[in-house]
């Protein structure tokens, strides 16, 4: 043991110099529910703890930075690395910001993901299939991504991307397997924002096993104490013709951070039932800390599961 603790000590004397280059911050988000879902035994457990490293390096350039960002999820009930979240390098100045690697896209960060507004983290609102039938999202925390973000330039920004996954076996793919695309607009405490991204993946004998594109849009405002937002979105899988459009409605009341969420969304695909989806939160955040707790009430048709479940949470950030 005493061995280990002068090999850290050490290793860490030695990189000192190479960190005191960089303007690096360390940050994470440990967090935790009790959950009681119908017709089941009460559950404690991870709630998405993740930890991250952000920061800028010196380029030697007036004008522009080096900038770095890498996040991991961390399972608070084994202690072990729980899968990646995010890691991305780039370089950003008065010219706007350039980044390649695991990142979320635009039509997630400008309208997707507007509506939750879940301070605890536990928000689950419904959302559309984005790369064939029940395979999630394609525009969260995406790998082999560039992307360039223009200046806010009086409320508004603009971004494009392309994701860059090379060949599917022998065969050659296209040159980008997707992009995305979008942009917002602030002004007296309104939000607009709109996006459109499209990915094809697997392709063998000229055919894509994955040919999908994604329009959204979506609004939030924000008047004092009071945060309302809502999203809509439209999912079009081309291998099978089928469409997935969904919406959602959310609001949010907080004063001296005592809080309530309320939140509705569904979502429906070709040949489907409707899926729909309400939760309802209230929360106290304490410093850098969080207690939480909520109802998540799904009909028979909700996507991800129907059980209906309360939760109680718990939250700290640093």
């Amino acid at each position: 043991m005493k061995k280990s603790i002068i090999a850290l000590a050490i290793a860490g004397a030695m990189t000192a110099p190479a960190i005191a280059m960089a303007d690096a911050t360390l940050y994470g988000s440990f967090r935790m529910n009790l959950t009681k879902a119908d017709k089941a035994s009460a559950s404690f457990a991870n709630n998405a703890t993740r930890v991250g490293i952000r920061g800028t390096v010196d380029l030697g350039l007036e004008d522009t930075k080096g900038i770095f960002h890498w996040e991991q999820g961390l399972d608070t009930e084994s202690g072990a690395l729980a899968g990646g979240r995010y890691a991305s390098l780039g370089a950003t100045g008065s010219w706007g910001t350039a980044v390649g690697g695991r990142i979320d896209h635009f039509t997630w960060n400008y309208a997707g993901g507007v509506t939750d507004l879940f301070a605890s983290g536990s928000g689950d609102i419904l959302s559309v299939d984005y790369l064939g039938s029940g395979a999630g999202r394609a525009d969260r925390r995406q790998s082999n991504t560039i992307a360039y973000v223009s200046p806010n330039m009086s409320g508004f920004q603009a971004g494009i991307g392309g994701v860059f996954m090379g060949d599917a076996g022998t065969q050659k793919d296209r040159e980008i397997d997707g992009y995305n695309l979008g942009a917002q607009y602030s002004a007296a405490g309104l939000t607009v924002g709109a996006g459109f991204g499209a990915v094809k993946a697997a392709k063998s004998a000229n055919t894509y096993a994955a040919d999908s594109n994604l329009w959204s849009l979506a609004a939030t405002y924000k008047i004092e104490a009071l945060t309302l937002s809502a999203a809509y979105e439209r999912a079009k899988d081309k291998t099978v013709n089928e469409t997935d459009k969904g919406y959602s409605v959310a609001g949010r009341y907080e004063v001296d951070g005592l809080g309530a969420t309320l939140a509705y969304s569904q979502a429906k695909e070709t040949n489907a039932a409707k899926g729909t989806r309400v939760q309802a939160e209230v929360y106290n955040r304490l410093g850098r800390g969080m207690v939480s707790a909520g109802y998540v009430d799904n009909n028979k048709n909700a996507r991800g599961g129907n059980t209906d479940r309360f939760y109680v949470g718990y939250r700290l950030d640093f």
